[in-house]
């Protein structure tokens, strides 16, 4: 393990304010110098289609802030290969700075972490 912080970011755009929160989650890591690492599983797999507007009155769009992690050095955005394709995606569809992981990944990448916050 090491000190690396883990935000498993499984909430949908404009399903509440789970994914707000959890970038929320990164950016704090980051500011306060801790290495952090996103892994959207899930329907966060979403979050990571671009061209998205906000969403209803009140709720700003997410992918701005996605958008500007790599200013915080979170240069790199995790997600399961297998979350991608049962949405019928693949690297082409999503923003730029995804990569794409295999079970085995993303096992590691859980393991290896010294803590995991969920969303």
């Amino acid at each position: 393990m090491d000190n690396t912080l883990l935000v498993v970011i499984r909430s949908a755009p404009y399903q509440g304010v789970r994914l707000r929160e959890s970038l929320d989650a990164l950016l704090v890591g980051a500011a306060f110098g801790k290495p952090v690492v996103p892994l959207f599983m899930g329907q966060g797999v979403l979050a990571l289609l671009p061209g998205q507007a906000p969403g209803a009155p009140g709720q700003k769009a997410a992918l701005p802030i996605i958008e500007m992690l790599e200013m915080y050095d979170i240069d790199t955005l995790y997600l399961p290969a297998a979350d991608a394709a049962a949405r019928g995606l693949d690297g082409r569809d999503l923003i730029a700075n995804t990569r794409l992981l295999d079970a085995d990944a993303v096992k590691t990448l859980l393991h290896e972490a010294g803590q995991v916050l969920t969303f």
